[in-house]
């Protein structure tokens, strides 16, 4: 139970350090400076310069319609954790007293992405997200199988920076691209490498209750693999599973939610092709 706890509280602290981290670079660099790196909070930055409308209220106006319908999907623990972490970074966005960093558009762009890429990837390390595109594409991609979330995210968040580019000014957008870029490239160094995708081998006891709940609750396949241990010369069944970054430490917390004492090796896959990932 106490370790239990202590892996929660780990988590919200996580979350919380990963909320003030990307605050801080909307708050000082991006939103000052009319950078807009993408996602939902991009698109408050357009209807903010357009409308006065708060750049955090427009972030919870399209992301609570999104967790609502993927609420079941995500599972409650997870679900109801990503709520509330949304609804605090759209709250600090609006309200955290830190002053403009910088007025180069440069630096601007460069530190506004790195910052926000580390603390977006650190609310993911504490099992969390904040929704935005990545939920949207997800969502996209149960509604109809043959969008690529990949490309569904990519689609979205280049709309919302060739946007930035009318709204703002044709070199708003270029920053932007930059901006976008570094903050990817950081996420995927906060969530231990640079690789999209990782390969877990499990091993326990209860591998078909494990992968039942990885196929129906992360909508990802699982492969069994016959094994024998050569100490005990048991035969066990190794699952195989390839998941992207965001759904890493979702993938963790379902094995160890079912088997306590199952046995896993994750490895950085240089390259995934297939379904779900990428195509030749």
């Amino acid at each position: 139970m106490r370790a239990s706890l202590r892996e929660e509280l780990k988590n919200d602290l996580l979350v919380l350090l990963g909320l003030l981290a990307a605050a801080a670079a909307y708050r000082m660099y991006l939103i000052p400076n009319q950078v807009v790196n993408g996602g939902f909070t991009g698109v408050g930055q357009l209807l903010n310069h357009a409308t006065g409308i708060s750049v955090g209220l427009v972030n919870v106006a399209l992301n609570v319609p999104l967790f609502l319908i993927s609420l079941k999907s995500m599972g409650l623990g997870f679900g109801l954790r990503s709520l509330v972490a949304m609804v605090l970074l759209s709250v600090l966005i609006d309200h955290i007293p830190l002053p403009p960093a910088t007025d180069d558009m440069l630096l601007a762009s460069v530190y506004g992405g790195a910052i926000s890429g580390i603390g977006f990837g650190l609310v993911l390390r504490g099992n969390a997200t904040t929704g935005g595109t990545d939920m949207l594409a997800s969502l996209l991609h149960r509604l109809v199988p043959v969008v690529k979330v990949s490309y569904a995210i990519f689609v979205f968040d280049g709309l919302v920076i060739i946007a930035s580019a009318f709204v703002f000014e044709a070199q708003a957008a270029m920053y932007g691209l930059i901006s976008a870029f570094l903050c990817n490239v950081l996420i995927d160094l906060v969530l231990e490498g640079p690789n999209s995708a990782h390969t877990y081998f499990i091993i326990s006891d209860r591998s078909a209750a494990i992968a039942d709940k990885i196929m129906h609750e992360m909508d990802r396949g699982v492969t069994g693999l016959e094994a024998m241990g050569m100490y005990s010369h048991a035969h066990k069944q190794v699952l195989l599973c390839v998941v992207n970054r965001f759904e890493s430490m979702r993938l963790r917390r379902i094995v160890f939610e079912v088997d306590p004492r199952a046995f896993v090796i994750a490895n950085k896959a240089k390259e995934v092709l297939g379904e779900g990932f990428k195509s030749m």
